[in-house]
């Protein structure tokens, strides 16, 4: 092979080598964190934390804590147990609990704590009108 061959050989080979090595380097690079829920249920018709649920808000407001690039979407829901329209005030009642308890007990800055309800258009499990079903008695707050 004469020297300008194999100078053109040579960087080819580096560039199809470099090409790789971004590719293999890409791949292996960390991809945005996946959203992470937290569970925090109620009883029904009521906005009362109990013990086991403030650990839990106690648990993402340390997380946060730790890490500032962190936000909170607080999703309050609920089962079918009631009419639509008392079920859209208590999933709104228990989505500010929750974000009040963030907010005002662990200091969270409001602007990082998102609220929204749903009602009981977006059950957990999905059940028949008029079922009280404790898994959809939940305002989940998901991480990003």
């Amino acid at each position: 092979m004469s020297y300008p061959v194999m100078k053109q050989f040579a960087a080819t080979v580096g560039a199809i080598s470099l090409f790789a090595a971004f590719t293999v380097a890409t791949a292996q690079s960390p991809q945005p964190p996946q959203a992470t829920i937290y569970p925090v249920s109620f009883p029904m018709g009521s906005i009362v934390l109990h013990t086991a649920d403030c650990e839990t808000i106690h648990g993402v407001a340390a997380m946060m804590a730790r890490d500032p690039a962190l936000v909170a979407t607080v999703l309050g829901k609920t089962d079918t147990v009631g009419t639509s329209e008392y079920n859209e005030h208590l999933t709104q009642r228990r989505a500010e609990a929750v974000s009040n308890t963030l907010v005002r007990t662990y200091k969270v800055a409001a602007n990082r704590v998102e609220m929204r309800w749903t009602g009981e258009s977006e059950p957990v499990v999905p059940t028949a009108d008029q079922t009280a079903e404790l898994q959809n008695r939940v305002v989940e707050i998901v991480l990003r």
